[in-house]
């Protein structure tokens, strides 16, 4: 870990308008990891361009703000990871919610267009899968208000770049 940190010291030393990292989160512990995404994102912050590729698609999802995913050599698809996952036409989104009535919420929700189906889990969990996930965002909102029901947590289950990058390879 030190060896990769005092690699990069010696990179952004020099002041470069652009940085080139092959895989520069190999070998650090989680704080090393967290420490060193924030000394990229200050960088390019300040106008340095960061070019970076890893086999880790989670640590790119963290701290790039645009993607190109290459395959087989090519570029396959470019843009930020929800831009990535809206290429995903023929694959509904699931989200996961939770609120505080989610029978009520889920009878709501079954009738929309854009929503596949719709799962109960429990008295406050629901899963939602969707073909228009800007749609149904809206759309959620105005359903939770009509049946009175506090939404605690929204969060999009296949949003992940390693979800993006595994539809890309199987196409």
């Amino acid at each position: 870990g030190m060896r990769q940190r005092t690699k990069l010291a010696a990179a952004l030393v020099q002041q470069p308008r652009l940085v080139l990292l092959d895989e520069p989160f190999n070998g650090l512990d989680p704080r090393q990891r967290l420490h060193m995404m924030q000394l990229l994102e200050a960088r390019a912050a300040d106008g340095t361009a960061v070019l970076l590729s890893s086999h880790i698609l989670e640590e790119i999802e963290g701290v790039a703000s645009r993607i190109l995913v290459m395959i087989a050599g090519r570029l396959a698809a470019s843009g930020d990871h929800r831009t990535l996952r809206r290429l995903m036409t023929d694959r509904p989104h699931s989200v996961r919610i939770r609120a505080s009535h989610a029978r009520a919420l889920a009878a709501q929700l079954v009738v929309l267009a854009p929503v596949v189906s719709v799962e109960v889990d429990g008295a406050d969990a629901l899963t939602v899968r969707t073909t228009d996930y800007t749609a149904f965002s809206r759309l959620l909102v105005q359903c939770a208000r009509g049946a009175a029901v506090t939404l605690y947590d929204v969060q999009p289950t296949d949003e992940s770049l390693e979800h993006v990058f595994a539809y890309l390879v199987q196409r």
